[in-house]
């Protein structure tokens, strides 16, 4: 049996070609949920509205209950859909072995799982068998031609420049990249084509991200990536006063996290009444500390001390200002 992409998928759907047997698998959740309403969203136009899956967990339900239920004959509607979810938890297959070989030709059944093992018995049989769809998270090169093809399904355009901002902004996940489009779709009514301005109208709020996204960059001497935050807070118009209070805040904890552990106190708990952080960040603030040295913080929380009057003072801009400071803390 073939292995598919979504939009083979949705190809083979539109030909009316609807497969016996599906192994969707992978850890992008989004494209496993889109394929599934794919084959949801077809198999509910041939019955109408009143039609609802079988739904099974391999964590509760054995092979032999899936295979009864696929053998039955339905009484109300032409084609059964059965979705089994959590797949890679099955052990036992010989159930499955002779029903993949010959598939009720009235039932679909849809294994989905998060993780998939190519060497359990299992994997090779749907492998074998199946109509294998792989769920992984696409490269970042591809995600500004995602969006468009998204959009495109959604009645509108988006330029590539457009698509390639939303990238930026809101990373690789594409649920949040297809929240976001909704709200930019919803954002432009009756509007054919979403230009980069209606991008970042509408994201202002994600784009306050890049200021986190900065002051690790700076935390871990990532220069690449501090330049890059940096200009797209400039591009955002966000005020330089503000980005250097946010850098000044995360010194001061990587100083407060330096001394602690010089101090002793390295337990989570401890850290994360001192830092006055979320739990999560703590492991992140512990190994920024170990760029610098305790003076070498303490230098420089005085070049943000020194930059701060000259952002009030001096005639240079406010930008040539910051990323002169920013250089020199990554320098030191």
């Amino acid at each position: 049996m073939p292995a598919l992409t979504i939009q083979e998928l949705d190809k083979e759907l539109r030909n009316k070609i609807l497969r016996p047997i599906y192994y969707i698998h992978g850890p992008e959740s989004y494209l496993a949920e889109t394929a599934i309403s794919l084959i949801k969203g077809y198999t509910k136009n041939l019955e109408g509205e009143g039609f609802a899956p079988d739904r099974f967990s391999a964590k509760s339900a054995t092979p032999s209950e899936i295979i009864a239920c696929a053998e039955t004959v339905p009484m109300w509607v032409k084609h059964r859909l059965i979705i089994v979810d959590e797949s890679d938890f099955f052990k036992e297959i010989d159930p499955f072995t002779s029903y993949f070989g010959k598939p009720v030709a009235s039932t679909t059944i849809i294994f989905s799982a998060q993780k998939s093992d190519g060497r359990t018995k299992f994997s090779q049989l749907c492998a074998s068998k199946a109509a294998v769809i792989e769920c992984k998270p696409l490269y970042e090169s591809k995600i500004p031609d995602w969006l468009r093809m998204e959009a495109k399904e959604k009645g509108k355009n988006i330029s590539i420049e457009a698509a390639s901002t939303m990238a930026e902004l809101v990373g690789t996940s594409l649920g949040e990249l297809n929240s976001s489009l909704e709200k930019v779709i919803l954002f432009i009514g009756s509007k054919k084509t979403i230009d980069v301005e209606d991008v970042e109208t509408v994201l202002t709020e994600t784009s306050r991200k890049n200021i986190f996204a900065f002051t690790d960059a700076v935390g871990t001497k990532n220069v690449p990536k501090a330049v890059h935050s940096l200009e797209r807070l400039f591009a955002f118009n966000e005020s330089e006063i503000m980005i250097l209070s946010m850098l000044a805040r995360h010194w001061r904890i990587l100083i407060k996290a330096k001394e602690a552990v010089f101090r002793g106190r390295v337990d989570k708990f401890s850290l994360v009444a001192v830092l006055g952080i979320k739990p999560f960040l703590v492991d992140n603030y512990l190994q920024q500390t170990k760029l610098f040295t305790a003076k070498e913080l303490k230098e420089g929380f005085k070049k943000l001390y020194r930059t701060d009057k000259l952002l009030k003072s001096s005639r240079l801009s406010k930008k040539t200002v910051l990323k002169k400071c920013v250089q020199e803390l990554i320098s030191i």
